[in-house]
């Protein structure tokens, strides 16, 4: 602890010294003054470098109640003590307005010095103990499970201990899913979802809030786990936090293996796509999905499709879906409706890829996992199917720009690039594409993703709860100052500005 102290006496100066030095050992003296105006002078020349400041209250110039009403009103985080030899109410209300941490009456005898620095040391410590707490939850927030486990720094400091302490013992893998995806960004039931699920389970657990999911690693016994999880879900409704549903790896060991137990937990929690929310879903690792899609109902959507029949090519695609019993079923008939499109797709120009079997790179984990209802699955699918009937009458833009503006909608907040979608997507010279979208929309790809990001950023902004930083990663961007920059080259001011506008508008 760093410690000034303020007197005009020299001696007693010297003697309030040598009473914190036997007070608090560890204590570290970094000078004394006269007055409050020396203390303060010493305080812009290090900034950050004092813990505590133990003054009288009688001084020339600036007394030490001036004193700690300028650090006080400056915000500092500089804890006072004021010492006064008069023992008069006033000076200790003064002293109570202006965040005084203690007031002492001289002389100040060493026990009571003692406990005011150790009540300041203990403050301090849970400060700084709560202050770390909000990082590592800001941090998680932000942070996939495989980047976790990926991380040697991540891992070590998250995932180690609870594995150490676990060692041996077999762990499930949770996901849990709200359907307010705004509660759920805000935190606002995280809390409260650990709190219940403490209530029933005893074990040991790891929890992060990932924006609309969380995510549990648990150590036990599978069905105490899925008892526990079943009741929170069941009962979610009642305690306020809206609908929940959850999905539940298989069992496993290895730290290396969370990862893997993430992907189970996700693909059991898709299923509830097709049976509905308020349950919990098991990842079964045995289970054979069905392709709905036959050669007889293929070759009957290809038809639609060619012969621009877009309403019976949308009800083909509709009753498929419809008919899907499990969401593996249901990811590998749209596979198989994509693989399809793909087929199409290159007839009409597009270049083939042998090593490619769909027509989209249509993956479980993020086109299943970000929709809430089999409706929405299915809507999104039929978009793309009646993306290619209009293809076929000629649509106001090439097919491949079609498709290219209907991904960036699905994946804006994503690093993506022309070039990437040339490369990995496309498989055709990357300045081709560019000068395809460009002379079909009008504008060059970085601008329209620039646009587009934009227009989802003002959206994101007339929600108050969303910090700036918040709106930015949501919008695409994680350097916030280019994300300011960028909106206010866009709409002439800043977010800030634009929300306070807003708010007025209100």
């Amino acid at each position: 602890m760093r410690i000034l102290i303020a007197d005009d006496e020299y001696y007693a100066r010297k003697a309030m010294t040598k009473k914190v030095l036997q007070a608090s050992p560890d204590a570290e003296i970094m000078g004394d003054f006269e007055n409050g105006i020396q203390v303060l002078e010493y305080l812009e020349e290090h900034p950050d470098e004092i813990d505590v400041v133990l003054t009288d209250v009688k001084m020339p110039e600036m007394d030490g109640l001036h004193l700690a009403q300028y650090l006080f009103e400056q915000e500092s985080q500089i804890e006072v003590i004021i010492v006064s030899g008069y023992n008069e109410f006033e000076y200790a209300r003064k002293a109570i307005s202006f965040g005084v941490s203690n007031y002492l009456v001289k002389p100040v005898q060493k026990e009571e010095l003692r406990e005011a620095l150790e009540k300041i040391c203990r403050g301090q410590k849970r400060y700084e103990e709560k202050v770390q707490k909000i990082m590592i939850k800001r941090t998680l927030q932000f942070l996939s499970i495989e980047e976790i486990a990926g991380h040697e720094g991540w891992r070590k400091m998250f995932l180690e201990p609870v594995f150490c302490k676990n060692k041996g013992k077999v762990f499930f893998l949770a996901v849990i899913q709200g359907r307010d995806k705004g509660r759920w960004a805000q935190n606002q039931d995280g809390e409260r979802l650990l709190q219940k699920l403490g209530q029933q389970f005893r074990g040991e657990w790891f929890y992060f809030n990932r924006f609309e999911e969380n995510v549990l690693i648990l150590f036990g016994e599978k069905e105490e786990i899925a008892g526990s999880l079943r009741n929170l879900v069941v009962h979610a409704d009642i305690l306020g936090m809206g609908e929940l549903t959850a999905g539940m790896s298989l069992g496993h060991t290895q730290m290396e293996h969370c990862p893997k137990a993430y992907q189970e937990a996700v693909y059991a929690i898709n299923q509830r796509l097709v049976e509905g929310w308020k349950k919990v879903f098991e990842f079964a690792a045995d289970f054979k999905p069905e392709n709905l899609l036959g050669k007889e109902q293929e070759q009957k959507l290809e038809e639609a499709i060619e012969e621009r029949r877009c309403g019976q090519a949308e009800k083909i695609t509709r009753e498929l879906m419809g008919n899907c019993k499990n969401a593996y079923t249901l990811y590998v008939t749209i596979s198989g409706i994509f693989n399809l499109l793909y087929r199409l797709f290159c007839r009409t120009g597009g270049r083939a890829d042998n090593g490619n079997p769909g027509y989209m790179l249509f993956s479980y984990r993020t086109d299943l996992y970000r929709y809430h209802t089999l409706s929405e699955v299915e809507d999104y699918v039929v978009n793309i199917v009646r993306t290619m009937c209009e293809e076929q009458e000629g649509k106001k833009y090439h097919y491949i720009v079609t498709e290219i503006l209907a991904y960036v909608a699905q994946n804006y907040q994503d690093n993506i690039s022309i070039g990437e979608l040339a490369e990995h997507k496309y498989f055709m010279n990357s300045s081709y594409l560019s000068r395809l979208f460009k002379n079909e929309t009008g504008q060059t790809f970085s601008s329209y993703l620039m646009e587009f990001r934009m227009r989802k950023a003002k959206e994101l902004l007339e929600s108050d709860w969303l910090k700036i930083s918040d709106v930015a990663m949501l919008s695409g961007y994680n350097d916030v100052s280019r994300f300011i920059q960028y909106f206010k080259k866009s709409y002439g001011m800043t977010p800030e500005e634009y929300r306070g506008r807003k708010n007025v508008q209100k």
